[in-house]
């Protein structure tokens, strides 16, 4: 890991998970309302115009970036391409198919297994990122937590199939390996990257809507495009770009832990705005999750 002090490694995980992690109470409204893949496609599309506006107005290129950023930046089309996919439009296909074949709790532990994996593929492709003991302690408590936040009733004991827990993992592996990707390619200018990201997801999105789902999707009430330009910008745009710029500043595993934190906004902003019920077990789980990710992220003594 690079030298990141510990206290701005935490206001990135805490902004970019709450960013990510709010989204979950939003797309539950917008889905009332719109199919997955109309959603998908709305939501790039609009991140990827937040992030054209940025690139016009205010870009600037990392301390350590080497190479022009314009237009010449836009020569790392393949990076987009692979970051579109394995965080993009492919994740959103296998995870469609898993939330309708497995509770979500069960989604929710499969999805926990990102940094895990991410640990292990960082240990074999970077000699700086040893996959120590110290974090593999912090990582499975960070699990135990996770457990006790979606419940073990609804783990152990959830509605599941083969084909839907076996794209959920896959879509974990997929994120993995998009986390791991994206550090190989930390020089790269992370609001450009960002921006090809979610147009290439956007597109392929686009072309499954058509052919798959109702015509009409887009006549949408002006109170579910607000809410869709609340998740482009805000939930999408904004944390994408910094996540990608938080892997150029350190490793892949601690950027990697924002999974964990994402289901703890999504439970108090669903327990704040949508009146679902929290288990007092679930504040526990909480604890234990922030304990994982400080035994993680924190340095060992010199």
């Amino acid at each position: 890991m690079r030298n990141l002090p510990f206290s701005t490694l935490w206001i990135n995980l805490i902004v970019i998970s709450g960013a990510w992690g709010s989204s979950f109470v939003f797309v539950k409204l917008i889905t009332e309302a719109m199919h997955p893949f109309a959603f998908a496609a709305s939501r790039g599309f609009i991140a990827m115009s937040a992030l054209l506006v940025w690139l016009a107005l205010w870009d600037r290129p990392l301390p350590h970036y080497r190479g022009p950023l314009r237009p010449s930046g836009w020569k790392n089309f393949r990076h987009m391409i692979v970051l579109g996919t394995t965080n993009g439009w492919l994740t959103n296909v296998l995870t469609a198919v898993a939330v309708s074949r497995v509770d979500s709790a069960v989604v929710a532990m499969l999805q926990a297994a990102v940094p895990l994996m991410v640990a292990v593929l960082a240990h074999f492709f970077f000699v700086e990122e040893p996959f120590r003991p110290r974090q593999f302690f912090g990582i499975v408590t960070g699990l135990i937590g996770i457990l006790l936040i979606v419940g073990p009733i609804g783990v152990f004991g959830g509605r599941g199939s083969l084909l839907g827990i076996s794209a959920m993992l896959l879509s974990a592996l997929c994120y993995a390996c998009g986390t791991v990707y994206g550090r190989h390619i930390a020089s790269t200018n992370p609001a450009a990257l960002a921006c090809g990201q979610q147009a290439c997801g956007a597109a392929v999105a686009v072309v499954i809507s058509l052919l798959c789902e109702p015509r009409g999707e887009w006549s949408q009430p002006a109170s579910v495009w607000l809410l869709l330009a609340i998740v482009g910008v805000i939930c999408s745009a904004v944390p994408t770009a910094l996540y990608l710029r938080l892997l150029a500043r350190t490793g892949s595993v601690p950027a990697a832990l924002v999974a964990y934190l994402q289901p703890i906004w999504a439970t108090l902003l669903g327990w704040a705005i949508l009146g679902e019920q929290v288990r007092a077990v679930a504040w526990l789980g909480t604890g234990i999750v922030v304990a994982g990710v400080v035994i993680t992220t924190r340095k060992p003594p010199s």
